[in-house]
């Protein structure tokens, strides 16, 4: 397939996706609105229908709680949209603070919408349009952000946390399992609830497990009996989690914040604050110059947690790391640990190679994703790492022209079976790959 059918074929995935009024993650598996979906989609929007892109995003922010979070999912008015958890799971109308009219989850997830207005500015043919869109936006995602540093950053040391796996994104990863661990759960004490992803036998085996989902459950009723306060939550609550992938994240969209606020003549002296203070702690207190990788951090448990995945390479898109920093990185990433220069690697695979419960198809335990690669891409562009930035980009085009627009990828070019894993006709891995295909070795 050719750049130019590869194209045709990711904006077909887009508008098949679209309801109207936001783009579904996937046609049956995810059918409402999640958060960092929605960014990644708006950036591939970006490129041809720049209307649906800021629908996309007003959407998501019409959800925004008046604390400022933004929910990790917005729900859909499909009655025919089956999904577990759902609104009535959830019951974000316990809190005060919860959107009227809208219903959404109660958590969040990683803060992308900063860098995601600046690159669909950056993609806009009418600057007018996109500037007036920035101006709109601007305070909305402001908030979002201060709502992280005063709500989830109880030592104000500038590094938030995610109190659900569901939180940070990567649901299934290696790096919750040791606090997971130490949540007891009785099951006969849980709400009753049935698991909606499943439906696809073939997939099942590469879910989380059910003791997982348990705990999954557990922190959400958690939530629930606490109203959603998150005072009373942070006092009760067993995963209390600083990520450097959210955190990384989060520093992208600081430094994006501050180049909107200067464009748009706003005020920009809180991002310039929280954006020092982020990337400094991040260094401090989640480097680990032996292993060439950020760690994640357990509040509860006061340890670091010595988890080698690919989140910890994120911090490169927020320009954490110094140049000296980040050429130990790039030495990670071309090790054995992540196959770098393994040629029947296709990178970047999201657990180290090297780890015993190593899984090249159970979600987040090792395949490919191509959110994180693009999110890797742009980290390595920024520190002129343009060689192993360009090999991330053609290994992630390879992936889909080969095998489709999946959900994630076996990383291994001799693997047996399907290399595409999960569902099918996945909107980030459309609207990333016309990202790519644009060919940029700048960001």
């Amino acid at each position: 397939m050719n750049n130019e059918k590869l194209q045709r074929a990711a904006q077909a995935v887009l508008d098949q996706n679209w309801n109207g009024k936001f783009t579904k993650p996937a046609p049956s598996l995810y059918p409402h609105q999640w958060n960092w979906d929605a960014g990644f989609i708006a950036i591939g929007n970006a490129y041809h229908n720049f209307d649906r892109a800021m629908a996309e995003m007003r959407h998501l922010f019409r959800a925004q709680w008046n604390t400022g979070m933004v929910p990790q999912i917005v729900f859909g008015d499909d009655p025919q949209a089956r999904y577990f958890p759902g609104p009535d799971f959830w019951q974000g109308s316990r809190s005060a603070h919860a959107p009227q009219g809208v219903e959404t989850s109660g958590i969040t997830m990683p803060p992308v919408h900063g860098f995601v207005l600046w690159r669909m500015y950056e993609a806009a043919a009418d600057k007018a349009v996109a500037k007036a869109f920035l101006k709109e936006m601007y305070p909305k995602v402001l908030a979002l952000h201060r709502y992280l540093y005063d709500y989830r950053d109880p030592e104000e040391e500038g590094l938030v946390y995610i109190r659900h796996p569901w939180e940070g994104g990567t649901d299934n990863s290696p790096i919750w399992d040791r606090a997971l661990s130490r949540i007891v759960v009785d099951p006969s004490q849980l709400p009753p609830y049935e698991r909606k992803d499943l439906q696809n036998p073939k997939a099942a085996e590469h879910r989380p497990t059910q003791e997982d989902y348990d705990r999954y459950v557990y922190l959400v009723d958690l939530f629930r009996q606490h109203d959603y306060d998150d005072q009373k939550i942070y006092k009760d609550c067993p995963f209390l989690i600083q990520d450097p992938l959210f955190n990384g994240v989060l520093a992208w969209s600081n430094e994006a914040l501050i180049q909107i606020g200067s464009l748009i003549g706003a005020d920009i002296a809180e991002p310039m604050q929280w954006h020092e203070l982020t990337v400094w702690s991040m260094n401090e207190k989640l480097w680990d110059e032996e292993r060439g990788i950020y760690n994640a951090y357990d509040l509860s448990a006061g340890e670091v947690i010595p988890v080698h995945t690919s989140s910890g390479l994120i911090p490169l898109c927020g320009e954490v790391p110094t140049q000296e920093q980040a050429e130990v990185m790039l030495r990670t990433l071309e090790s054995d640990d992540f196959g770098g220069k393994d040629p029947n690697i296709l990178l970047c695979p999201t657990y180290s190679l090297q780890a015993k419960d190593l899984n090249y198809k159970k979600y987040w335990r090792g395949p490919v994703w191509i959110n994180l690669n693009w999110l890797l891409y742009h980290g390595l562009v920024r520190y002129d790492m343009t060689q192993m930035a360009d090999k991330i980009r053609q290994h992630s085009l390879e992936l889909i022209t080969t095998h489709g627009f999946y959900e994630y990828f076996d990383p291994r070019r001799s693997a047996s079976g399907e290399i595409g894993c999960g569902t099918d006709q996945f909107s980030w891995s459309a609207a990333l790959c016309l990202d790519f295909l644009q060919g940029e070795t700048s960001g």
